[in-house]
């Protein structure tokens, strides 16, 4: 179903380091229990915190504008056009861009054995628009805690967890099932 969300990770330093849109599922039995599962995958979320230093937002303007015009002259239009794009590109596309993945973002990120991943700063693009996020998962390392809000600017929280004192699915389905 077509619920969009947003999945943020702030780290321990306060910065923002991943803001994956997703345009799918994104009610907390859906995204919000895919994160839950992560977040309680103690060695995912070590790689996790690990990996979180080889992440940056792409600079549309500046750094990576070569890679960005480079990508966008080789994707097609159309679906009826070919794609151009290389293997890499494709793979970069769909591990850590495409609004498919929503939370699967988290795993990629975790698992990449590279030097650096460049991704798309999500919240950017959702300013003015936030109408549309349904809801918001926000893993903040910096204060050790996981919350869930609808849209991606509510001051208040449908459900506020420690990392180190996650619910149970059934509980976490349903405390956020009663508050709305």
């Amino acid at each position: 179903m077509g619920t969009r969300n947003m999945t943020l990770v702030i780290d321990e330093s306060g910065t923002k380091k991943i803001a994956q849109y997703g345009q799918w599922d994104g009610y907390p039995s859906g995204v919000g229990v895919g994160i839950l599962e992560f977040l309680g995958n103690g060695e995912l979320l070590e790689k996790l915190k690990s990996n979180m230093s080889k992440l940056r937002f792409l600079d549309y303007e500046g750094v990576d504008k070569e890679f960005i015009d480079d990508y966008n002259s080789k994707c097609p239009n159309w679906s009826n056009e070919p794609d151009k794009r290389s293997q890499d590109q494709k793979d970069w596309w769909s591990n850590f861009c495409h609004r498919d993945l929503a939370e699967k973002v988290l795993t990629n990120i975790a698992n990449y054995k590279g030097d650096e991943i460049l991704l798309i700063n999500s919240e950017n693009r959702a300013i003015g628009s936030e109408s549309c996020i349904e809801y918001s998962y926000i893993i903040d390392f910096q204060n050790r805690k996981f919350t869930i809000k609808h849209q991606l600017d509510d001051v208040n929280a449908l459900g506020e967890y420690f990392l180190d004192h996650l619910p149970s699915e059934e509980d976490f389905i349903k405390a956020l099932e009663e508050e709305e």
